[in-house]
């Protein structure tokens, strides 16, 4: 039997070391949770995208919400996935960090205007990207025509920069409201030989999208949109990040973001990762050729 100060000394050894391992463990292994806008759809998609990430990073304890079950105040970090999730988590957060995911960079910028404590992962692909794809995929392409909303008529001047960095002369115009779109590309159409459509809440609005991508088709001029969906329904072009690999990359990002016991997300940002893809209907129909999705994503890696 020990003696009995050997005894005590091995309990209070014993003691200390569970409790520095606890805190070693709290260290590598803070709480994530995950807010949904909507349970389905490309939100769960991103979030078991990331949820796979978060594990194959390191420990982490990952906890699901929606937006009838807010996730509680003082967690470690909240990554909000969908524009309803980061609203209802910037009115309920205090200090806790906030990732926004699936959210434009319009609106994110509109939302989270002097949030110190946020940060984003943009859904849309920078623009100097946007208007490469369009120069590798038509390379007689002289000029683009891009319809701006209240919250994208900021991006005028990054337009300008892209341009210069992409070789691509660009035209901008402002329309305050849905009913002056097709005006707009009317006027746009007259020099441009394609469109870039930006996730502004207006040009994008659900109720027009489809008389903008029918207008543009009966104009005659290739659309680049932004997603999978916009492609589908008529876009030449799509140049856009799949909700899985917004949550991979996102889960490299919060891991690599995890120093010291905190999370240092550092600015918002556009995605590295991306997806090309073609509708070859709409380019039969409007007599173009083009390369195929591959070769557009590899040149379009090598210009990264």
């Amino acid at each position: 039997m020990l003696n009995p100060f050997f005894r005590k000394a091995y309990l209070v050894c014993a003691a200390l070391t569970s409790s520095l391992l606890w805190q070693a463990f709290a260290c590598a292994a803070p709480t994530i949770n995950i807010f949904l806008s909507d349970p389905s759809g490309i939100y769960q998609e991103a979030a078991d995208s990331l949820t796979n990430g978060l594990h194959e990073h390191g420990l982490w304890t990952v906890n699901t919400y929606t937006l009838d079950r807010l996730p509680p105040t003082g967690s470690t970090l909240t990554v909000a996935i969908g524009t309803k999730a980061l609203t209802a988590a910037l009115a309920a957060s205090e200090d806790s960090p906030v990732l926004s995911l699936l959210v434009p960079q319009a609106t994110y910028e509109r939302l989270a205007s002097g949030s110190h404590q946020t940060s984003a992962l943009y859904l849309d692909q920078p623009l100097v990207r946007q208007l490469r794809l369009l120069n590798l995929a038509l390379p007689n392409l002289k000029q683009a025509g891009v319809p701006l909303g209240p919250s994208s008529r900021g991006f005028q001047s990054s337009l300008e920069r892209a341009s210069r960095g992409s070789g691509v002369s660009v035209k901008s115009v402002v329309v305050s409201q849905g009913s002056e779109l097709l005006s707009a590309l009317s006027d746009l159409a007259e020099n441009s030989q394609a469109f870039v459509l930006l996730p502004d809440p207006v040009v994008a609005q659900r109720g027009t999208l489809q008389s903008f991508l029918l207008h543009t088709y009966r104009l005659r001029k290739p659309v680049l949109a932004y997603s999978a969906p916009l492609v589908q329904s008529g876009a030449l072009l799509g140049l856009y990040a799949s909700p899985a690999q917004l949550g991979e990359e996102a889960a490299r990002w919060i891991s690599e973001s995890w120093i010291r016991g905190e999370f240092r997300l550092g600015p918002p940002r556009h995605p590295k990762s991306f997806t090309v893809s073609v509708n070859r209907t709409v380019a039969r129909s409007l007599d173009i050729s083009l390369p195929s999705e591959e070769r557009l994503t590899s040149q379009l890696e090598a210009m990264k």
